[in-house]
């Protein structure tokens, strides 16, 4: 549970290029052994999106599931993590 909930924590100030949030994502579950690699999915989920923030879901071994809500920047090629949330 502390490995999650560190792994949340720098979710929240994840900076990547735009084409790369899926992976960066996934990569720092993987990082703080949230779960492993075949057992890590995140999807862009259109319907998670609010204020102009595009919105993915992770989903971890088919139990938890995090929603986390990151914006482009002027350029749209910088995305910035704005929240994270535990569903």
């Amino acid at each position: 549970m502390e490995n999650l909930k560190n792994a949340i924590e720098r979710l929240k100030v994840m900076e990547c290029p735009t084409g790369q949030v899926e992976r960066k994502i996934a990569n720092i579950l993987e990082e703080y052994e949230v779960g492993n690699k075949n057992g890590i999915e995140v999807i862009r989920d259109e319907a998670s999106d609010a204020n102009e923030a595009q919105g993915y879901v992770a989903k971890i071994n088919g139990s938890k599931t995090l929603t986390v809500l990151a914006t482009s920047g002027m350029d749209d090629y910088v995305a910035k993590v704005i929240d994270v949330q535990e569903i």
